[in-house]
């Protein structure tokens, strides 16, 4: 089975030029691409949590005229968590489902729940039955419409920093754990290798050793380089984020510190699952070829792994 390694196309041009989309993808697929993940919030496809005939039809012509496969990342906004506007969330992550299945994206990736800390204090075992129970119903919709949701591990954010927001999913343990918890075939997990040394360094553990514990869930990945350090020195633009080193910086390799030959020979995964690269729209311009290429070794490591299994 060929691996599916490609690029997302979350920042192509202005929000909604479909047009600007098609070229991105295009230029994707010579560069060597097979795989690309959507942002379903910057195509205009979708208003009031319901799919817009004429903009879908357009956005389905487009992605027809390229031979790659397609995921989509769900609006960042859904929280489960946010019990409040649950049934709002929920219309938002139905509605993201449909929109994959019309893109015949078979993967869409969406952000576990996030909340306050002192709300998770008081009710974290609550929480996260409430969140099993409903990603549970949405997986069984995902099923049905042949797509497969993969829950991302988060980075500590802005909000985190500032102690407005805790999510569990900074703890690839903890990930590991709901998903084995609510144990449906059509929900794995999004491992996001930078995040996940991100949420290491803020919570003061060692990547190599919790992913164990995911990699069973592992169906989807995202590629991309950073320090690790969350972004805890105030900071203005993107640049700043780059030229000091902080938060999600979406770099190609080489611009951080992760080392990728050790977490591709620590996963010891049963199929090669698909590799999304996350590169600020700079990154891409003057690294995009660099990294498609460091993901596709990346991929070929795990494959390896697969086909020689070093470990009993």
């Amino acid at each position: 089975m060929e691996n599916r390694i490609g690029f997302s196309v979350g920042n192509y041009g202005q929000q909604g030029d479909l047009d600007a989309l098609g070229k991105r993808i295009a230029q994707q697929v010579d560069m060597g691409a097979n795989f690309c993940e959507l942002n379903a919030s910057n195509l205009d496809a979708v208003s009031a949590c319901r799919l817009m005939p004429e903009r879908l039809a357009k956005l389905k012509n487009i992605l027809a005229r390229q031979k790659i496969a397609y995921s989509l990342h769900a609006p960042i906004a859904i929280n489960l968590m946010d019990r409040p506007h649950i049934e709002h969330h929920l219309r938002a992550a139905m509605a993201s489902l449909e929109l994959a299945a019309e893109c015949d994206a078979e993967i869409m990736v969406l952000h576990p729940g996030r909340v306050h800390p002192g709300h998770w204090a008081d009710n974290a075992s609550n929480l996260l039955a409430l969140e099993a129970e409903d990603l549970h119903v949405l997986a069984d919709r995902a099923q049905n419409l042949g797509v497969t949701i993969a829950y991302e591990n988060l980075n500590p954010n802005r909000h985190n920093i500032a102690g407005t927001e805790t999510s569990y999913a900074l703890d690839l343990s903890a990930l590991a754990n709901q998903l084995s918890r609510i144990n449906h075939p059509h929900l794995v997990a999004c491992f996001d290798v930078s995040h996940a040394q991100q949420g290491a360094t803020l919570q003061g553990y060692d990547v190599l050793d919790k992913l164990p514990d995911l990699e069973p869930h592992i169906g989807h990945i995202h590629f991309s380089d950073s320090t690790g350090a969350p972004a805890t020195i105030k900071w203005d633009n993107d640049g700043e984020r780059l030229f000091f080193g902080i938060g999600d910086m979406h770099a190609a390799p080489g611009f951080g510190t992760i080392d990728f030959e050790a977490i591709a020979n620590a996963l010891k995964l049963e199929k090669p699952p698909g590799i999304i690269i996350e590169l600020k729209g700079n990154h891409y311009a003057h690294s995009g070829r660099q990294t498609l290429a460091a993901a596709q070794n990346f991929a070929a490591q795990l494959s390896e792994e697969i086909d020689n299994p070093t470990h009993q």
